[in-house]
């Protein structure tokens, strides 16, 4: 998407989150609908802000490893998702905030913040059940209960692979 497209909101928003970084936008469909999201790396993290058409702040990610997260939020993930699928295999782990846009700005900064705030983890993973493989996406609360569960769903790709 080019920046000429998005809300002025979202532009001014990430770029005071990230004033010398280099900025891509994309247009993101799932199931829930469409929205404008802002990929950057800054000091070796990788971000996602998303927001909807308006320029309303819906979350930020950033990703992280399994390993990284708390014995008992891993024990409660692998748990839940284990009793669903035969094997699992997790493909990326992103920590997400929601809450206002002050709140975020706190948080990218590395700094707690005394506003309210939500974290949650997305978890895209590969699983076997019933003789069957396919990629999900799941959101856990920071306490390791699952919130929801979506089957990825490829698109075909339109050009000839060779």
């Amino acid at each position: 998407m080019k920046p000429g497209n998005v809300p002025k909101s979202a532009l001014n928003y990430v770029s005071q989150l990230f004033p010398a970084g280099k900025i891509k936008w994309y247009v993101e469909k799932s199931e829930s609908g469409e929205s404008i999201e802002a990929k950057i790396k800054n000091n070796g993290n990788f971000y996602s802000i998303e927001f909807d058409f308006t320029g309303k702040l819906q979350d930020i990610e950033t990703i992280v490893g399994f390993n990284s997260l708390s014995e008992m939020l891993q024990k409660s993930i692998s748990e839940a998702l284990k009793a669903k699928f035969r094997r699992i295999k997790i493909l990326k782990v992103q920590r997400q905030w929601s809450g206002s846009p002050e709140a975020m700005q706190f948080l990218v900064a590395g700094k707690n913040s005394s506003k309210n705030y939500m974290t949650r983890y997305e978890i895209v993973f590969r699983g076997i059940k019933n003789k069957s493989t396919s990629d999900y996406e799941v959101l856990f609360d920071d306490q390791g209960k699952l919130i929801k569960m979506l089957k990825i769903i490829n698109q075909n790709n339109p050009h000839l692979l060779y």
